[in-house]
């Protein structure tokens, strides 16, 4: 992406479109029953779509997935109050998760053995949203040992069985269909086809993943997914780690970031019991007004209903705060050689310094090849537009001294 982009402090939904995504949606105002969710047409669509394009034998979705998009549809009817846009894009997204869950079930039922695949040792990123998880990530990834997932890989795990391989350019056409959406979001989370990208388009693959409470207001489903044994999620998302290290084989370490493994690092613990973490810090006042943001210019996709300060409110006194609450006391529990705290500050202003002390942490050699690596990186991003992405406390209806106080010890433990 070239040009710089400006996002403004969130204020209505119809603020964040182009001209004719707000008169698509007057037109479904007309229709608001037109393309409401449902999980079973939803099913159907995605083994239609398998049998027309391989003739592959279809199979039945795991009993769990059918569970977690159920509960997921009924409470997007529910609550959400999904757009025409939002309806369209649901309804695609969903068939393709649908889809992608399909053909991981008939790979594991035709190739077993591709579940015995050895994955490098992980390294799980920590942080509460918008803490500089995503730049940590990237500044990892460009040691060549270090084995990320580019979006295309996570957004498809599973190459064709035949044929050209087309899921960057698929891949691509969406960024560039939700840049039409909503012109700036990029300014929150940069994304490409090829840029290392989060975990969580895995969970989603099964359906249960906390994204789905970023993307639409759905309390019924994220009480519901919060009372689950999150093993189920994780089983399912190590099954695709196996299967994307076999067809792409892959790294020293495996680095891996989504902010809702903040929230599990006990069932990580259980699923992955050679983990690593590196946990970020950053002043809780600036990356709620920033996690606020994100909630709503990323609902303001899918529906008109997005009020700044309901949502201020909601993450506020959400589930984010005491999760990470009990992430530090998780935290406190590990043996000193197997985590590592990173300041957001100390990466912006030395990454090279920052990412040094990672690999101290770790026992890992900071080579040659690694510092070049991450030079060229720093030096080209030099030279980057710099996107503005305009958020403040006050524009979501709270006050930066009742967040820190509501953090308190955190703030005062790491001095934030």
């Amino acid at each position: 992406m070239s040009k710089t982009l400006h996002l403004q402090q969130f204020s209505t939904a119809r603020q964040t479109r182009s001209f004719s995504m707000r008169a698509l949606n007057m037109a479904g105002i007309l229709a608001p029953a037109y393309a409401r969710p449902n999980a079973t047409r939803w099913w159907a669509a995605a083994s239609e779509a398998i049998a027309s394009g391989t003739g592959a034998a279809l199979v039945e979705p795991h009993s769990d997935a059918v569970a977690a998009l159920q509960q997921l549809v009924d409470s997007i009817n529910s609550s959400a109050r999904l757009n025409l846009v939002g309806r369209f894009s649901a309804s695609d997204d969903s068939t393709r998760l649908a889809r992608n869950h399909l053909r991981i079930q008939s790979l594991i039922k035709s190739q077993p053995s591709i579940l015995d695949t050895v994955l490098p040792p992980p390294i799980f990123i920590i942080g509460m949203p918008r803490t500089g998880t995503t730049y940590l990530h990237t500044l990892l990834a460009q040691d060549p040992r270090h084995r990320t997932i580019p979006y295309w890989e996570s957004y498809e795990p599973i190459p064709p069985a035949a044929g050209p391989d087309t899921r960057i350019a698929r891949l691509d056409k969406m960024l560039r269909q939700m840049d039409q959406i909503s012109p700036n979001y990029q300014a929150i989370h940069p994304m490409t086809a090829e840029s290392p990208e989060e975990c969580v388009a895995l969970f989603m693959n099964e359906f249960r993943t906390l994204q789905f409470d970023i993307q639409y207001r759905v309390p019924e489903y994220v009480a519901w997914l919060q009372k689950q044994d999150a093993t189920i999620a994780y089983q399912g998302y190590l099954q695709q780690l196996k299967i994307i290290q076999h067809y792409r084989p892959a790294g020293e370490h495996f680095v891996l970031k989504d902010p809702a493994h903040t929230l599990n690092i006990r069932t990580i613990l259980k699923v992955f019991p050679n983990a690593k973490f590196v946990f970020t810090h950053r002043d809780p006042a600036k990356s709620l007004s920033s996690l606020c943001s994100l909630y709503s210019y990323t609902r303001a996709i899918f529906s008109d209903a997005v009020d700044a300060h309901d949502i201020g409110r909601e993450v506020l006194n959400g589930f984010w705060p005491p999760g990470w609450e009990d992430a530090m006391r998780v935290r406190d529990t590990l043996p000193a050689d197997r985590y590592c705290d990173v300041l957001q500050t100390d990466m912006r202003e030395s990454p090279v310094d920052a990412i040094r002390g990672v690999y101290a942490a770790f026992d890992m050699e900071f080579d040659e090849t690694a510092q070049n690596a991450l030079a060229n990186y720093l030096e080209q991003s030099s030279s980057a537009p710099r996107h503005r992405h305009e958020h403040s406390p006050d524009g979501f209806g709270l006050e930066a001294g009742e967040i820190r106080e509501r953090m308190q010890s955190y703030v005062d433990a790491f001095d934030l």
